[in-house]
C-alpha cells in the first residue's frame, strides 16, 4: 500500500446507507421528516431505517464496542426524535443526526476511559464485527490490518478519516458534523493519512519479521 487513499475503504461500509443522491431524494426525505414532525411514528421509523447503519458505524468508529455503539445509536435517535419538533427542514438532517451520534459516542468513550474497571481493548470484537461483513479471506485480513492501525490513532485524526474515507462523507459534511472549519478538516485528513501510512508500513514490517 503506497497511500492511505488507495486502501479499499468501502469494504467497511459496503451496505451503509447513502445520503440522498439528488433533489428528488432530498425532497422525499424532507416529506418523511415533515410527517415525523407531525407525530407519524411510521415516518420516523423510516428515518431510522435510512440512517441506522451509518449512525451505528459512526458510533462504532469512536467506541470499538458493538453493544455500546448500538446503545449510542439508539440514544441518538431518541434524542433526535425529542428535538424533531424544532428541527429546521432546510438543514441537512444527516449531518445534524451524525453530529448527535458523534457527540454521544465521544461522551461515552470519555466516561468509559475514566472508569479503569471497564476494559477498553475491544480490538478482537471490532475485527470480528468487520470481518463478518465480508466472505473473502484476503479482504477480511486487510480489514483486520486497517482496523488495527485505526484503533491506535488519536481520536482527533481517526474520526475525520473514518467519516471521510470509510463512510464516504464529503469534507463539507465532516466539517458540519465535527463543527469545525473546512480547512481544519482538510488539515486533519492530511495528518491522519500521513499517520495511517506510517503506521501501516510499520505493521507490515512487523508481520514480515514474524514470518521469518
Amino acid at each position: 500500500m503506497a497511500t492511505a487513499q488507495s486502501m479499499p475503504w468501502r469494504l467497511f461500509c459496503a451496505e451503509s446507507s447513502a445520503e440522498p443522491a439528488d433533489q428528488s431524494d432530498r425532497s422525499e426525505e424532507r416529506a418523511v421528516l415533515r410527517r415525523a414532525q407531525a407525530g407519524d411514528a411510521d415516518a420516523f421509523g423510516e428515518v431510522v431505517r435510512r440512517h441506522w447503519k451509518r449512525a451505528f458505524w459512526t458510533a462504532y468508529d469512536v467506541l470499538y464496542d458493538h453493544e455500546t455503539a448500538q446503545d449510542v445509536a439508539q440514544e441518538a435517535f431518541v434524542k433526535a426524535h425529542r428535538a424533531l419538533q424544532s428541527y429546521d427542514l432546510d438543514r441537512d438532517f444527516a449531518s445534524w443526526l451524525y453530529r448527535i451520534v458523534l457527540n454521544l459516542a465521544i461522551d461515552h468513550k470519555r466516561r468509559r476511559d475514566r472508569d479503569k474497571s471497564v476494559p477498553t481493548d475491544k480490538v478482537e470484537e471490532m475485527m470480528d464485527a468487520r470481518r463478518a461483513m465480508v466472505e473473502d479471506e484476503d479482504k477480511a485480513a486487510t480489514i483486520e490490518r486497517v482496523e488495527t492501525v485505526l484503533e491506535g490513532m488519536p481520536e482527533k485524526y481517526r474520526v475525520p478519516l473514518t467519516l471521510k474515507d470509510i463512510d464516504g462523507l464529503s469534507v463539507e459534511e465532516v466539517a458540519r458534523i465535527l463543527d469545525v472549519s473546512y480547512s481544519t478538516v482538510r488539515w486533519r485528513l492530511h495528518k491522519a493519512r500521513e499517520m495511517f501510512r506510517s503506521r501501516w508500513k510499520r505493521l507490515l514490517r512487523r508481520e514480515e519479521r514474524s514470518i521469518r
